[in-house]
């Protein structure tokens, strides 16, 4: 009598599992291929939240530069001294943008760079405003797990300085 080894009885043979590394490629793919891409997405979301906070916190030291006395009263200050400098700054900062991004974001001549003065109070913002709906790579929207990455609706960054 012969004994035959009993995993022999529960294989298959190879021809009836060709198919299945094809399925098992493609479900791991995706999966990765999701993580990957969300990553991606993210680091260029940090990049311009961090770019966007360096640029107007360097508006907002380019406002110390301006000599105050040189200008007859306040008002002549902010609007011929310390507005264009910071604008200037600003725009010089996120220079690098592609154009789409840099208009929604600094908009014709620096315009959409937010100064505003409370006291001796500057505060400088630029916002990238409804990000969510316009982002620089497009997001995915997967079945299961829906829109891939979740990213917040606008992406900004706001400096105040005491002058």
């Amino acid at each position: 009598m012969i004994i035959k080894p009993i995993n022999h009885i529960f294989r298959r043979p190879l021809s009836a599992q060709k198919g299945s590394v094809a399925i098992e490629f493609v479900m791991l793919f995706l999966i990765f291929f999701a993580l990957f891409y969300a990553m991606v997405n993210y680091a260029i979301v940090m990049l311009m939240q961090s770019a966007f906070i360096h640029a107007v916190e360097e508006g907002a030291r380019a406002a110390i530069a301006v000599d105050r006395l040189a200008y007859a009263n306040n008002s002549a200050y902010l609007s011929n001294g310390v507005d264009p400098k910071v604008r200037s700054v600003v725009g010089n900062s996120l220079n690098w943008l592609p154009p789409k991004p840099k208009d929604k974001v600094l908009g014709s001549a620096n315009s959409k760079v937010q100064l505003s003065m409370n006291g001796n109070q500057l505060t400088v913002r630029v916002v990238y405003s409804s990000y969510a709906n316009d982002p620089l790579i497009p997001m995915l929207t997967l079945p299961v797990i829906g829109q891939i990455p979740k990213v917040p609706t606008d992406l900004a960054g706001t400096a105040v300085i005491e002058l």
